[in-house]
């Protein structure tokens, strides 16, 4: 057996070994070092017939030569490539995320732990002309939830149905039917014993949103000039909703946190701040608004009419000192109000105005000097006839009247007659000088224009109708805007309500009002010393006057027109529109009671409760008696109702604003309020309203 790398001596029969060489790759016959990448590969060409045992060879096809397997630089090579595929996954990806969906994750992650919550801005108070607070929005807070945080709607439901006074089943299908990402409003305007109670859960899914409760200090007092607002606190009424946008100020926004288990953090972040709205001083003055309201509910009570208005105004700059309607509503809790109670009948109401109308009448004639106070007109006995119609006194027996007396006791045959001398298109630019036919302007808003047809195909019995106040319609409001410029030296003022705003703390006032000449100041003048006769016991309105003073006006007692009935008996519009002092008009008060059971007469209706609120406001006003006679002082305006040291008073001391206010309503108080804060001091005064002075 032959041994590689011995060899045997052929005589002596011994081995001798053949001496080794050092080898190393590069002396290997048929080996060459090739590069391959970044590594060495070793490529082997051997003899076929001497191959090495320690290598394993792949014979490759022929004309390829045989690559060694197994070599550590192929692998390196391989991990190397994975690692580069890799990294261009990743950066493409990151790439992705950042770039390309940033944004869009941001937000989304912001919406997972931050959360924009829209805060309302305080609502704006009114004041009246002396600055007392008439509306005021009180601090409350409402339960919201943020749906996203919430997992079992039937296990909060079950838990927070008792603490708000809502159905569980109820409560349960609102939690489960929101929609993701919103936070429904649970509860608004929760008491403090709700609130400490709700925190006591300590569930993530609860917050509380600031929220405001719009309260009317002198509630039905000033209902239907305020108006009021809804749950949302939008103004739906009155001047609360013409001046709504203002009233409301600009909101602002917070932020509220969770932490990353979800949990509210306890503080929200301001982001920006909410501007409170505007405070606006109004024209009325709130002890003659009661006075008025007080008197027109003991008239329409009286007479058991089905409504009643009653206007004060300053004839001489058309500033509104008091505007109130009955029936009434409490502006404050709306459950057992009605749309036919809300509606402020002074502004928006079209009636025709009868007898009161012929004041305008009367000046038309003056102005165009078509007659004189002491023009004697034939009203024949009461009754004349126009085309196809008669036209017939409520008082009848004279044949002939002055113009004077015609106004003095309510001719309508002297005012036809009147009217049909004048002629129509002069009477009927007087019509439009004095504002009928057209809003008034006021800030309320919503005023329809009344109705001036066109009478054309009937001009004799048109003319003749239009002249004693029936064809023709207009509003409260603008009918004692007329008879003010008719008595203040001939001009005519757009009623106004709104003196200024306080804006950041900075007072503005309102510019001045519109204002144009309807008749010369002659004029006016006949017309107050005519109008002055009315309220004399020759007149139609005896129980207006008011001892020591001058007192004029003119009555109104029109039939009504039913729908679909025409004027129907037993239906009537009373009314007196008077002034006072009669030479120096400083007040214009205008009474309407509709459909008043029994005496119906103006002289008879309405003229008491103009006596009532003038007797009542004079001495306010500083309007000195002119006569020398005895005065008869009104009853106090507002009854001592607490004295010193009474539970009353003991349960106001440290309690909320709101909670004093709903304590003194009951016992049908309303006080002035002096400062902010908690109860600490109440009186009570028998000469005006009592005081609450918080802090």
């Amino acid at each position: 057996m032959n041994i590689i790398g011995k060899k045997r001596n052929k005589k002596s029969g011994a081995i001798r070994r053949k001496p080794k060489k050092n080898l190393s790759v590069s002396n290997l016959p048929g080996i060459k070092l090739a590069a391959f990448g970044k590594g060495l590969l070793t490529r082997i060409s051997l003899p076929k017939k001497k191959p090495l045992p320690s290598k394993r060879v792949i014979i490759p096809p022929q004309g390829k030569k045989p690559v060694v397997i197994g070599n550590q630089a192929l692998r390196l090579e391989f991990l190397l490539g994975l690692f580069m595929l890799a990294f261009v996954v990743l950066a493409f990806r990151a790439f992705d995320l950042t770039i390309l969906q940033g944004e869009a994750l941001q937000r989304r992650a912001q919406t997972q732990h931050k959360k924009k919550i829209i805060t309302h801005a305080n609502r704006g108070r009114f004041l009246d002309r002396n600055n007392k607070t008439l509306a005021i929005s009180l601090p409350m807070k409402s339960l919201s939830v943020d749906i996203d945080q919430l997992d079992n709607p039937s296990s909060l439901a079950k838990e927070l149905a008792p603490l708000i006074n809502q159905p569980e089943k109820k409560l349960r299908q609102k939690l489960s039917s929101a929609r993701k990402g919103s936070f429904p409003v649970l509860q608004r305007q929760l008491a403090p014993e709700a609130i400490r109670k709700i925190r006591m859960l300590n569930h993530p899914a609860l917050f509380f949103k600031p929220q405001s409760k719009r309260f009317h200090t002198l509630g039905e007092v000033t209902s239907h000039l305020l108006g009021f607002t809804n749950f949302t606190g939008s103004g739906m009424e009155g001047m609360e909703r013409a001046l709504d946008e203002d009233l409301q100020g600009q909101p602002g926004t917070n932020i509220i946190t969770r932490d990353r288990l979800g949990r509210l953090m306890p503080k929200m972040q301001m982001m920006t701040p909410a501007e409170p709205g505007d405070d606006f001083v109004l024209s009325i003055d709130t002890t003659i608004q009661y006075i008025a309201y007080r008197a027109l509910l003991n008239g329409v009570t009286k007479s058991k009419a089905k409504s009643g208005f009653a206007i004060v105004m300053n004839p001489n700059n058309g500033e509104v000192l008091a505007m109130v309607n009955q029936p009434s509503f409490n502006p404050n809790n709306l459950a057992n109000s009605s749309a036919e109670g809300r509606r402020n009948r002074a502004v928006i109401d079209t009636f025709e105005p009868g007898s009161t109308f012929k004041i305008f009448t009367v000046a038309a004639g003056l102005d165009t000097g078509t007659v004189k106070p002491e023009t004697v007109i034939d009203i024949e006995g009461g009754k004349f006839t126009v085309g196809d119609r008669t036209i017939k006194d409520f008082h009848r027996g004279d044949e002939k009247l002055t113009v004077k007396q015609i106004i003095q006791k309510s001719s309508n045959v002297g005012a036809a007659k009147i009217g049909l001398k004048v002629g129509n298109e002069a009477m009927e630019g007087y019509i439009y000088r004095f504002g009928f036919g057209e809003p008034t302007g006021v800030e309320l808003g919503q005023e329809p224009p009344g109705s001036i047809p066109d009478i054309s195909f009937y001009k004799q019995v048109g003319l003749a109708n239009r002249s004693y106040g029936y064809g023709i319609t207009a509003t409260p409001l603008q009918l004692v805007a007329a008879t003010a410029a008719a008595i203040n030296g001939g001009t005519l003022y757009r009623p106004k309500l709104v003196l200024g705003r306080y804006k950041n703390g900075q007072y503005y006032p309102s510019p001045n009002q519109d204002s144009r000449r309807v008749i010369s100041e002659d004029t006016s003048a006949k017309m107050r010393n005519i109008l002055e006769s009315v309220v004399s016991t020759e007149g139609t309105a005896p129980q207006a006057m008011v001892s020591g003073y001058r007192v004029a006006g003119k009555t109104g007692t029109a039939r009504k027109a039913l729908p679909g009935k025409g004027y129907v008996k037993g239906f009537y519009y009373s009314s007196f529109v008077g002034f006072i002092p009669a030479n120096r008009p400083k007040l214009v008060i205008f009474v309407g009671i509709d459909e008043p059971q029994g005496v119906y007469y103006g002289g008879q209706v309405a003229a008491p409760v103009f006596k009532d609120i003038a007797q009542g406001i004079l001495p306010l006003l500083s309007i000195f008696p002119t006569k020398k006679t005895p005065l008869h002082l009104p009853d106090v305006i507002i009854e001592p109702l607490a004295a010193t040291g009474t539970p009353l008073e003991v349960s106001l001391m440290g309690v909320s604003l709101d909670k004093a206010l709903r304590e003194l309503a009951v016992h049908k108080i309303v006080p002035e309020i002096h400062g902010s804060g908690l109860v600490i001091k109440y009186e009570n005064s028998e000469k005006g309203p009592a005081r609450l002075f918080l802090k």
